[in-house]
């Protein structure tokens, strides 16, 4: 019952519920309505009087405190416990981190395939400004491919519904299998920021700077491989300093709307990142040079590039390009059949 978190045992929770609606009641008619024996029902209403939730009547009667007063006060009294425990729990924290000789294994956890879904989904939840991801196969176990419906992690999207802000790099061969897209899409629209990369090496996940998971084995199903559990130290500042890396270079991941060119663009690209004037282009093609500008503009728009050099790095990245330029090594069958004046 709501009433047990603070601080009431379930008999004392469910006597005063009892009590409430009517205000004044025996403790003979309150052992009938919450199902507590004669003496029992004495002990629960003696033990709400000193928790200031009773008060005496006469004649066997009890007087419910009024629910907002008296659990107002519940509710400070939680307060400065759980503020308490905090504070200790910080010491203990502290004491911990710091104590002379610290070895390694007080840095990193190393926890069997079993436990990483649920140390997991754990220290999600613990969570309070932002988890970082890089999101790459393989997966957990045999799972059917993603095709609708909740993601397969609840806890990200619980903390995404109390602000707690999620950033994923993808990678792009992901997002191409197990309905990896669609997965991605459900957690864009609960909130979570995505980008994506076509090479993002080892996953690893860290929640608020203070923790971060890797697992030992990427080319084997989580579950087989286990993970490394890093808590705060030089490591984790570095794998921290990788995300960022890996974030800047990552593009904006769509999922409105696939990211493959037409071939007609495609073609326009290839003409584009070989060396190629505007002139070239358009006599190439055997289109006007305004129709080359404004389609070379909308794939920079496409692309997020602002100029023409990042729009051939972030070609790149996207799968849209898969090899170097060069004007001399390019064949004729790379160009649309228009663009060869057919």
């Amino acid at each position: 019952m709501p009433l047990e978190a603070l601080g009431l045992t379930p008999d004392e929770a469910r006597m005063y519920a009892a009590a409430a609606p009517r205000r004044a009641v025996t403790v003979a008619d309150l052992a009938q309505l919450t199902g507590l024996g004669p003496q029992r029902a004495r002990e629960v209403a003696d033990a709400l009087t000193e928790r200031g939730l009773f008060s005496p009547g006469g004649d066997d009667i009890v007087v419910a405190a009024p629910p907002d007063i008296a659990g107002e006060a519940l509710l400070l009294r939680r307060y400065e416990e759980l503020n308490r425990a905090r504070a200790e729990l910080a010491a203990l924290t502290e004491a911990f981190r710091e104590r002379p000789g610290a070895s390694v294994g007080e840095f990193m956890e190393l926890m069997p395939g079993p436990a990483v879904g649920r140390r997991w989904a754990q220290i999600q939840s613990s969570a309070r400004a932002e988890v970082v991801i890089v999101d790459a196969p393989p997966y957990a176990g045999e799972a059917p491919p993603y095709t609708g419906g909740p993601p397969p992690n609840p806890t990200q999207i619980e903390r995404l519904s109390s602000r707690v802000a999620y950033r994923t790099v993808y990678c792009r061969r992901g997002l191409e299998m197990y309905g990896g897209f669609e997965r991605a899409r459900a957690y864009v629209a609960a909130g979570e920021q995505a980008r994506v990369l076509d090479h993002v090496g080892p996953k690893f996940a860290i929640v608020d700077g203070r923790y971060g998971m890797v697992p030992l084995y990427h080319e084997l199903p989580a579950r087989n491989g286990g993970a490394l559990l890093i808590h705060r130290s030089p490591l984790l500042e570095a794998l921290s300093a990788h995300f960022e890396m890996l974030w800047m270079c990552a593009l904006p991941l769509d999922t409105e709307r696939e990211s493959a060119l037409s071939i007609e663009d495609r073609g326009l690209l290839t003409l584009l990142l070989s060396g190629l004037t505007d002139d070239a282009i358009c006599r190439q093609l055997g289109v006007a040079r305004r129709t080359v500008v404004r389609r070379v503009r909308a794939l920079m728009d496409l692309a997020g590039a602002a100029t023409r050099m990042q729009l051939g790095w972030q070609a790149a990245q996207l799968g849209w390009v898969t090899a170097p330029w060069r004007a001399d090594g390019m064949r004729r069958t790379d160009i649309p059949a228009r663009a060869k004046g057919e």
